[in-house]
């Protein structure tokens, strides 16, 4: 049990929010909170939605304490640019999203957490820059390790919702976003809920999510130097989206030192169904991994 509870809740932040702009010029949401001289962790949210997922994680007093938080929102989605051609979504493109983000708020060597699409940002950033330009990664709710590995890892349920959300041409795209965000969850979405989580699908144009799933990734490089970073995953038992079973077997076969939590009764979005449990994972294991690392 962490000491969330011992933390002062008078403790303030120093919040920003920048509009960025990545080399390419594709402008990029970010955000921060937190004390920039403790260490970072990088928050990627998933497919057609926004940083607003994290919204529980930067409200953590003991995340907020003790670490540098910093939230992004990928090109192609929500308050970042959103270009709709096939070149826009190279993966040199997106690790540099992530290199901008980075220097702009000073973050050297972050931890990772990545949600769903957002897990295989990971593998862009150590093709361009190598491993030990982060320092660890943690998966939250059927993370995508690799675009490659994404095929083998789908549950038949997101299987069956492919078509629509990656269809360029149909013309039920809300019934297929209210499907989708549903099937991101075990409980029924609140209605409120439901709207925040459409919205960021209905925003998004259909080119970008396109190719944000069917762009061409290179895991090879990967897959081959990135066994000694360390790796958290907390995962939902209910995940409509993910195979975990699967994933967790490749993340396993992939790195070195991977430490695993399944939730009962929560589904793909384990930081938004159960937040606490979730953030209690997170800074428990950042604790331990960034006091082992001091000692190096």
């Amino acid at each position: 049990m962490s000491s969330f509870s011992s933390f002062s809740p008078d403790y303030e932040s120093r919040e920003r929010i920048r509009m960025l702009t990545s080399p390419d010029g594709t402008k990029i949401w970010a955000e921060s909170a937190g004390d920039a001289s403790k260490p970072a962790l990088v928050f990627i949210h998933g497919l057609s939605c926004t940083a607003l997922g994290w919204d529980e994680q930067f409200a953590d007093p003991g995340l907020r304490y003790s670490f540098h938080l910093v939230r992004y929102e990928m090109r192609g989605h929500g308050r970042s640019g959103k270009p709709v051609e096939e070149e826009d979504y190279e993966s040199i493109k997106i690790a540099q999203d992530f290199r901008t983000v980075c220097e702009a708020f000073g973050v050297v060597k972050p931890f990772v957490a990545g949600w769903s699409l957002g897990g295989s940002i990971v593998v862009d950033v150590v093709t361009a820059y190598g491993p030990d330009y982060i320092s660890g990664i943690i998966y939250v709710g059927g993370s995508i390790l690799a675009l490659h590995y994404h095929p083998v890892c789908r549950h038949p349920v997101m299987t069956s919702l492919f078509p629509v959300i990656t269809s360029l041409t149909s013309d039920d795209l809300s019934a297929g976003a209210e499907e989708f965000v549903e099937s991101c969850v075990k409980a029924p979405l609140t209605f409120p809920a439901k709207l925040l989580f459409m919205g960021g699908f209905i925003m998004q144009p259909r080119a970008a999510r396109y190719w944000s799933l069917k762009r061409s990734q290179d895991h090879a490089v990967w897959e081959r130097t990135a066994g000694h970073l360390p790796v958290l995953i907390i995962q939902g038992k209910e995940d409509l989206h993910c195979l975990y079973e699967t994933m967790i077997g490749i993340a396993k076969r992939i790195y070195d030192d991977v430490e695993v939590h399944l939730m009962n009764g929560v589904g793909h979005s384990p930081h938004f169904e159960s937040p606490m449990e979730t953030n209690r994972f997170i800074y428990d294991w950042l604790r331990r991994k960034t006091e082992r690392r001091a000692k190096l």
